[in-house]
């Protein structure tokens, strides 16, 4: 039996629940404030960032490290996945996927 794990990073905002339920892996994209950067999704600090956008203070995103990917792998590997399918916003819009692909 092929066991296909999931993963994907923050900007699909998944419900919790969806993700829990699935196991799916949610590698978070970095958001960074000034010289502050924090993981996007579910315990992220709203605070600063609401803070940031209400002052204009300039904030961009960050694609995750390679590595960061090739865990979110090894865990799906680890939980007995023999194929996974990885789903990211678009390489014109983000170098997400290139680093997904580099962990795959």
């Amino acid at each position: 039996m092929t066991l296909v794990g999931v993963v994907t990073d923050s900007t699909a905002y998944l419900p919790a629940e969806l993700v829990a339920a699935h196991s799916i892996d949610v590698v978070p994209l970095q958001v960074v404030l000034g010289s502050t950067s924090y993981d996007e999704g579910p315990g992220s600090p709203a605070g600063p960032v609401a803070q940031a956008l209400r002052a204009g203070t300039a904030m961009t995103t960050s694609r995750p490290a390679p590595a960061v990917f090739a865990a979110a792998y090894a865990r799906a590997a680890a939980r007995g996945c023999t194929s996974i399918v990885s789903v990211h916003l678009s390489g014109r819009m983000s170098g997400t996927v290139e680093s997904a692909t580099l962990a795959a």
